[in-house]
């Protein structure tokens, strides 16, 4: 008799996106389906009938769990806690995996990658499988015949490489740690879209000496409201006047109309003022899911903050972590430090070709203008347009380039693993991309919204915690591992060669 597989579907909680998504998601679950019963295995679907789409749907589902093994089907962008607390649920002898749809039109890796932050941080011990071409089942099989057969999955990783950390990096690290040590990070909003990237007040304290200040988004909201109309006015034509392409329109369905930014320009402002009232040094605003049903996105409001050339700005960077992604912000702040107060990139990772050690950080919208061109004098080569209608029923701006900065690249992470946080980090080069190449890949992923294109130093997929890596231009690694250990954290790189050897043409 045939052993059982139980496959589970968790996907958004908006309607909208799941009914675009539930039908491609059956075509593929149709193709796997297929795979498990041509490696000698009975498939038994949890919810064929529609997605979970909520975190009590999910632990429900997961009660008629029986297989002896069980597999977690994501096949667009999933809120992380539809896998993460009903995967709690099962028993832990059950071996998961967990498998994404890596299509570049739909972030069903994405939504992998942020459960993952979730399972491991809970220890919850998962696999991991992405999938691009379902049809060919010959690209996958290999991979499903070893969990179903073996109760895991886990690619060989190369070996990475050793980062030597000389004195200039330690003096750097104990300067950082000095510098976070009283600082205070500004949360506005519960965690966006039940993902797993908090970090509680005693970790912050604990480690860093960072106090962690709670805000409730009906705070800012009441401030942007009492911000003038023609302060607003002005910060929407210093846009333009340095060269943001804002693309406004008379269509709110359709559009970005002058109504929204300038009601976007008042959050700046009330971030700003909040700031001042508190004394943060950094902040993350959640946007998603609460905000964005009821007013318009900021994601202009935060690439702006992220930027030193904007309205009324004092030459620094406020560093702003969307979606209220706790060790993003922090990850972020280390990382201006490091750089002498550089601006900071805030990514998906979203899309990949192995082949070409090509990633593909795509986010919808808290990536400074600066990225454009590299320059501190102008926003040209930004634009701002309107936000998906699917995801953003309330519109807004974005603040979106394509990264044509050429150079090295440091991506970090503050992750946690069974309740322990560490540091990752490592490094790649800037896929400079000509016109017509951003066309290409982006006709089919989000063109809307900001993409820098990295050759990275290492596959970081299988080993990412998180779907958010932040960036700096520069090379920090060794600066890196020295704060993680003058905090006293675990440090990982991903690294198994050196930024020298990809600009050399070196494969990966």
């Amino acid at each position: 008799m045939a052993k059982t597989v139980d496959v589970y579907m968790p996907l958004d909680a908006r309607a909208e996106p799941n009914r675009v998504v539930w039908p491609i998601a059956k075509q593929q679950l149709g193709e796997l389906v297929r795979v498990i019963e041509k490696c000698g295995w009975k498939a038994n679907i949890l919810n064929p009938g529609g997605p979970v789409s909520s975190v009590a749907q999910g632990i429900r589902t997961v009660r008629d769990a029986r297989g002896d093994r069980f597999l977690n089907f994501i096949a667009g962008w999933a809120y992380p806690d539809f896998s993460v607390s009903p995967m709690y649920q099962l028993d832990r002898s059950v071996p998961k995996l967990m498998l994404g749809s890596c299509l570049s039109d739909y972030p069903g890796a994405v939504g992998l990658l942020a459960a993952a932050a979730g399972t491991a941080q809970v220890g919850v011990e998962t696999s991991r499988c992405f999938v691009e071409r379902f049809e060919d089942h010959a690209d996958y099989a290999d991979a499903i015949e070893d969990f179903l057969k073996n109760g895991t999955h886990a690619p060989p990783q190369p070996k990475p490489i050793e980062i030597p950390v000389g004195p200039k990096a330690s003096a750097a690290g104990r300067k950082v740690r000095e510098q976070l040590k009283g600082s205070i990070y500004g949360a506005v909003g519960p965690r966006s879209m039940q993902m797993w990237n908090k970090i509680p007040e005693a970790d912050f304290l604990r480690v860093f000496g960072i106090a962690r200040e709670g805000f409730d988004g009906l705070r800012l909201l009441k401030m942007a409201e009492k911000v003038p109309a023609g302060r607003a006015e002005d910060a929407l034509a210093f846009l333009v006047e340095k060269g943001m392409d804002v693309r406004l329109g008379s269509d709110p369905v359709k559009h970005l109309t002058r109504e929204m930014v300038l009601f976007q320009m008042k959050v700046y402002f009330a971030l700003l003022e909040l700031k001042k009232q508190f004394g943060l040094d950094f902040v993350g605003v959640q946007d998603q899911l609460d905000w964005i049903e009821h007013y318009p996105a900021t994601d202009l409001t935060l690439g702006l903050l992220n930027n030193k050339l904007r309205p009324e700005s004092d030459g620094t960077t406020l560093v702003s972590a969307t979606e209220a992604d706790d060790g993003a912000a922090l990850t972020m702040q280390v990382l201006k430090l490091l750089s002498g107060g550089e601006p900071v990139g805030f990514n998906d990772l979203r899309y990949w070709d192995p082949r070409q050690g090509l990633y593909w950080f795509v986010n919808s919208g808290a990536l400074a203008p600066y990225f454009a061109e590299g320059r501190h004098d102008s926003l040209r080569g930004s634009w701002s347009e309107r936000q998906t209608y699917m995801y953003f029923r309330e519109g807004g701006g974005t603040s979106s380039v394509v990264v044509r900065v050429p150079g090295v690249v440091t991506w970090a992470r503050f992750s946690y693993r069974n309740n322990q946080m560490y540091l990752c980090a490592g490094r790649g080069v800037t896929d400079v991309p000509t016109e017509q190449q951003w066309r290409e890949r982006s006709a089919k992923c989000s063109p809307d919204w900001p993409h820098w294109y990295l050759r990275l130093c290492g596959r970081v997929e299988e080993q990412l915690n998180t779907n958010h890596p932040m960036t700096v231009c520069g090379d920090y690694l060794a600066e890196l591992k020295a704060l993680a250990g003058e905090v006293g954290i675990p440090f990982e790189c991903y690294d198994h060669r050196s930024p020298e050897e990809i600009q050399r043409g070196a494969k990966l």
